[in-house]
């Protein structure tokens, strides 16, 4: 077997975004920072990013946590366990058998001089945008904790931002999730980026749904999919929540993967 087939999901965004992170830690971190290509950000050597590589064999089985998603509530090396406790606090009512939002990417880095996190949610096709439209949970109380931290999201990005925020539990469930947690970060006062990225030319995805063919394209289709949630004035702009910035921004990337080789 393959390496991409020891993922949870050998189609789309999934192994692109393991390709993108593997490597020595010079190579990878020199390539985060220059896909992000903001000056004042920088990802280095020294910093911690999931997941981290392909999955590899030891004595003949496989050992898939180089690819492992993160979960910023759960213990990792992206923030400290107290932001962790924070984070499952303000999401869950009950944590015991219940999920949080998993990353693409997420790594550690320098904003403006300080330590703060670049966030990416990636995809190869268009019908991906489309997926996790609604929460999964069937907790009750969950779902109740999650409707009003995304509440609370929609009024501070709101208070800030302004235009017309509607970000919900219950539709566009992953891009509001998105920004809802970029914010709770930043209302903790940890800098974020938050990066849509788009895969061009993944043109072994053709059968699941339209690929993005340039970056202009791949804009298009993520304000489109954001139009009457999600302001299209956020995108490409610091914004200042108490001194602790927050960038919005979309990025295409051509991340070569063959799935039959």
């Amino acid at each position: 077997m393959a390496w991409w087939e020891q993922l949870d999901n050998t189609r789309g965004s999934r192994p692109r975004c393991v390709l993108l992170v593997d490597g020595n830690r010079e190579e990878v971190a020199d390539r985060l920072t220059r896909l992000v290509n903001l000056p004042s950000v920088v990802v280095s050597s020294d910093d911690c990013w999931m997941p981290y590589g392909k999955p590899v064999r030891e004595n003949g089985s496989w050992d898939t946590e180089p690819a492992t998603e993160a979960r910023l509530g759960r213990q990792n090396s992206l923030v400290c366990g107290d932001i962790q406790q924070q984070l499952r606090n303000w999401w869950l009512a009950t944590s015991r058998g219940a999920n949080m939002p998993n990353w693409d990417i997420a790594s550690t880095c320098k904003i403006e001089g300080k330590p703060g996190l670049l966030l990416v949610e990636a995809k190869a096709h268009g019908c991906e945008l489309w997926e996790s439209m609604k929460c999964g949970s069937t907790n009750p109380d969950n779902l109740e904790q999650i409707m009003q931290a995304i509440i609370q999201a929609r009024t501070g990005l709101q208070s800030v931002v302004g235009g017309n925020w509607d970000i919900s539990r219950d539709r566009h469930y992953q891009l509001s999730n998105r920004f809802a947690w970029s914010w709770k970060l930043v209302s903790l006062g940890i800098p974020v980026v938050l990066l849509y990225l788009g895969f061009s030319k993944a043109e072994d995805m053709l059968d699941r749904g339209p690929i993005f063919h340039s970056k202009i394209d791949w804009e298009r289709t993520v304000k489109d999919h954001c139009h009457g949630i999600v302001p299209e004035t956020c995108w490409e702009k610091r914004w200042d929540f108490g001194g602790v910035p927050f960038y919005p921004i979309i990025r295409a990337y051509d991340q070569t993967f063959y799935p039959t080789k």
